[in-house]
């Protein structure tokens, strides 16, 4: 393990990091909840939280994982571990339906908002579907969350 200040440094980051993209997700998900209650802003808060995903989250995202790397190579962690492991696969499948499917989701809803508004039947349909994928994105992280603080065998 390298020395401590250097480790200590290293795991503060990771874990801000870590807390960052969490609390934007769930933000991002409240956000819009919230907006729903006042149609005439909801466009523009989509484009918000799309705009701050890229500035904030999606860095903070890959952050952690960096980090996360790195200390658990610094500290001779082995990646086989269960808790270290299905980390790795939560965070994989995060990033992937992230990527794959949550932001073209979010880009259609977006597209069929402006086009017909609240009520626009594609709008609904898609606005589901982000819902859905956006708490289910907050139950993964917490998850990949508590099998990192509990380290279970």
């Amino acid at each position: 393990m390298p020395g401590v200040a250097p480790y200590l440094a290293l795991l503060i980051l990771h874990v801000l990091a870590a807390a960052v993209t969490v609390g934007a997700t769930v933000a991002y998900a409240v956000s819009i909840a919230l907006a729903e209650r006042q149609p005439e802003h909801l466009a523009f808060t989509i484009r918000a939280v799309r705009a701050s995903d890229r500035i904030v989250a999606i860095p903070a995202y890959l952050l952690t994982f960096v980090t996360g790397v790195w200390l658990a190579a610094s500290a001779g962690i082995p990646f086989e571990r269960f808790w270290m492991a299905a980390s790795i696969v939560i965070y994989v499948v995060v990033l992937t339906v992230g990527f794959g499917v949550f932001g073209p989701v979010v880009r259609r809803e977006l597209d069929a908002l402006e086009r017909g508004g609240v009520a626009d039947r594609e709008y609904l349909r898609l606005r589901t579907q982000a819902f859905v994928l956006a708490w289910s994105t907050v139950a993964a992280l917490a998850l990949m969350t508590a099998l990192m603080v509990a380290k279970p065998s």
